[in-house]
């Protein structure tokens, strides 16, 4: 019988020996310098990662390796970088780092997140596209007007706790566009705190060093009984799987009725066997995201309401052109051609404080040349959000919050730059960039222009009538979202 202990020492030794090969072979760019073996791993901090890797790049420019006990890492600090290789040569940049007890053991790569690209994840984005493409989210415009003026109604009523009323209406909004139905109800209100916390548990267990089998792969071969994380892992999994699959069901039995619209399980659920997605694919597809695009829009929300708060010459603008446009009524997703300035606030928002600041790393199908250098094949590689979407060589005085960057001298927003797929880089980029960013564009849009219309924004004063500046830059690190 092979014991803990001796799997443990044989990885040791295997990390020395790739440590060896990989240095002596390598051709990557330079980077910070470290310690043998460890390399730079005792310089990275297990919160606000993206700080440090931005105040390297200040050393060794847009493109530098880090060294972490052997494993080589390329980050992208700037538009340009990020464009050559993730969008550009996205038919070999589009993998994905391994995530052996989140994504292997607690979730079987069934998460978008995790999967390797290759079949399984063309299929699944397919089929998601059907759902969620620029044409088939027109249909999710009249709820997504409703849970807005819910937003701003639940503001008026109790504005103690606006994270969580923030959070909540991008719930709302998400899951009737992935389950069909009216708004919450008290029953989906649970079942809500359920996806939430298999989306707290799978990013906590993303964080660096949660589970030492992600720094040591050689432990995976323990059998369960010897292996208590894993046990738990697996019992998870089928747990978390049991749940998402009810929810499918649930989905596909809604009808269209006058309080019901037909959402992404329903729709294209007559499509399953068309793209050949099973049941449990669809599943776990639908539950990923409403993990992603809550956590994320609900963070984006919060970040506007700062940005009002520091800049609230930018909230009277905006305001004067919602007041030119509706007058009394509330704005609608049909105004948004008419708002410029209101689309350009939500794109300053999401590239000031874009909140999935390092995203998920990808790897190399393939060697690369880039640049003199060649990133083998496996190499994993960081795109810096943070750092590309403060790239001066794009937006000048970046700590600004100015939408007016984003329109041109006509008053319209401009096209993207052309290094970008997509100027709002929080996105992510090339074969991997995010499959529902129509509707979650649709969604901050009309959360943003409704709470404009309602309300001012002024900071509070504190028991000495001075006034409370938030702290832009009081971070709270959730691992993927900031």
């Amino acid at each position: 019988m092979v014991s803990t202990w001796y799997l443990v020492a044989a990885a040791l030794v295997g990390t020395v020996l790739l440590y060896v090969l990989t240095t002596s072979k390598s051709n990557l760019p330079p980077g910070p310098p470290g310690l043998p073996i460890l390399g730079n791993m005792l310089q990275l901090p297990s919160k606000l990662l993206f700080i440090k890797l931005d105040e390297w790049s200040k050393t060794y420019g847009d493109l530098y390796t880090v060294n972490v006990a052997g494993k080589k890492i390329v980050v992208l600090s700037s538009a340009k970088s990020s464009g050559d290789l993730l969008e550009r040569k996205s038919g070999i940049t589009s993998g994905r780092a391994r995530y052996i007890m989140a994504g292997e053991i607690m979730c079987r790569n069934l998460l978008y997140m995790f999967m390797p690209y290759g079949d399984q994840l063309r299929r699944l984005r397919r089929i998601t596209h059907e759902g969620f493409n620029i044409h088939a989210c027109e249909a999710y415009y009249p709820f997504q007007e409703q849970e807005a003026a819910n937003l701003v109604r639940s503001i008026l009523t109790d504005q103690d706790d606006l994270a969580n009323t923030l959070k909540h209406a991008a719930a709302a909004a998400t899951w009737r566009a992935l389950y069909s139905g009216p708004s919450l109800s008290a029953e989906d209100e649970e079942k809500v705190r359920r996806v939430d916390d298999v989306g707290e548990t799978v990013l906590g267990a993303t964080m660096p060093m949660a589970y030492l089998v992600d720094v040591i792969p050689l432990m995976n071969r323990l059998p369960t009984w010897a292996a208590g994380w894993k046990a738990w892992g697996e019992k998870w999994f089928w747990d978390t799987d049991e749940f998402f699959n009810g929810l499918l069901e649930e989905g596909k039995e809604q009808k269209k009725g006058v309080e019901h619209h037909v959402g992404f399980i329903a729709s294209t659920a007559p499509s399953f066997k068309k793209f050949e997605v099973t049941e449990q694919e669809a599943a776990w597809t639908a539950g990923g995201l409403f993990i992603a695009g809550v956590e994320t829009s609900s963070a984006t929300l919060h970040y506007f309401v700062q940005a009002m708060l520091l800049y609230p010459d930018v909230a009277r603008t905006a305001q004067k052109y919602i007041d030119e446009v509706v007058g009394n009524r509330p704005p609608m997703l049909e105004d948004r051609d008419k708002l410029p300035y209101i689309v350009a606030v939500l794109k300053e928002t999401m590239r000031w404080r874009p909140v999935a600041r390092l995203g998920v790393p990808h790897v190399a199908d393939a060697d690369i040349e880039y640049r003199g250098y060649v990133l083998p094949k496996g190499t994993q590689i960081i795109g810096n959000v943070w750092s590309i979407a403060h790239d001066e060589a794009f937006f000048p005085s970046p700590e600004t919050f100015d939408p007016s960057r984003f329109i041109d001298s006509a008053g319209r927003v401009k096209k993207p730059f052309p290094d970008y797929h997509d100027d709002i880089v929080a996105y992510g980029a090339g074969r991997r960039i995010c499959p529902g960013r129509h509707f979650a564009n649709n969604m901050m849009f009309i959360d943003i222009a409704y709470m404009l219309w309602a309300f001012d924004f002024i900071v509070a004063k504190d028991d000495n009538g001075k006034d409370i500046i938030p702290d832009r830059h009081a971070f709270e690190d959730h691992g993927l979202v900031m």
